[in-house]
């Protein structure tokens, strides 16, 4: 729960993950349009790519499997569409690494990680089997953090309140709590998905003359 905190200091506040990119062009304009993307969109990211990278890693963790975690960190960031998305996921994993290593960890002989990205669902994926977490709960938490994140940087971007933001997040985990289960042993080679509205939408953000966010 501690880990899964929104204010843990790993920057995810400076990331809107394509959602100001997707206000930019008008996608998104309302809470029911926010509600879409997140039970759509989002949902369909974290159960296709994101879950997956953090299940695999859970069990290469318990296997002490480095290597296989680097290539799961590698994948990680082959699959984001746009730069700026793949940027922002290896900066929020250094700095989840960075927190694990001066709390949990720091009583620990904990080993330097080899990793070269440092992915956020890699990371968290590892650091979850480190401490005798079960595999369900990284997945949880990567899904309260992800959507969390998107309903902080609404609040900002749309013309939308708090009581909204908890009624989104309260049945976007609903809808995700179906897939979770699947979600966890997808196989390596089915990794991956595509949504080229939203990533346009990313892509086209790293060049607008104006923004509130990094990604």
């Amino acid at each position: 729960m501690h880990y899964s905190d929104g204010v843990l200091p790993v920057g995810a506040y400076a990331h809107s993950m394509g959602l100001e990119g997707l206000v930019q062009q008008g996608v998104i304009q309302t809470a029911a349009d926010l509600g879409l993307f997140l039970e759509r969109d989002v949902i369909d990211s974290l159960c296709r790519t994101d879950i997956p990278l953090a299940g695999h890693a859970w069990r290469a963790s318990a296997e002490n499997d480095l290597q296989f975690l680097a290539e799961l960190d590698a994948l990680s960031l082959a699959a984001r569409p746009s730069r700026q998305l793949r940027e922002a996921l290896s900066k929020i994993g250094r700095q989840q690494w960075k927190v694990y290593q001066q709390t949990w960890s720091k009583q620990k002989d904990e080993e330097l990680l080899s990793w070269k990205y440092y992915q956020s669902p890699v990371v968290m994926g590892h650091i979850f089997q480190r401490e005798r977490t079960p595999v369900e709960a990284v997945a949880w938490s990567l899904c309260y953090q992800t959507f969390s994140m998107v309903l902080q940087s609404a609040l900002k971007l749309l013309p939308i309140g708090p009581r909204a933001t908890q009624s989104l997040l309260h049945s976007a985990l609903e809808v995700c709590c179906e897939k979770l289960g699947e979600s966890l042993i997808v196989p390596i080679d089915e990794i991956g998905a595509s949504n080229p509205m939203w990533d346009l939408a990313a892509a086209r953000h790293e060049q607008a003359p104006a923004r509130m966010f990094i990604s």
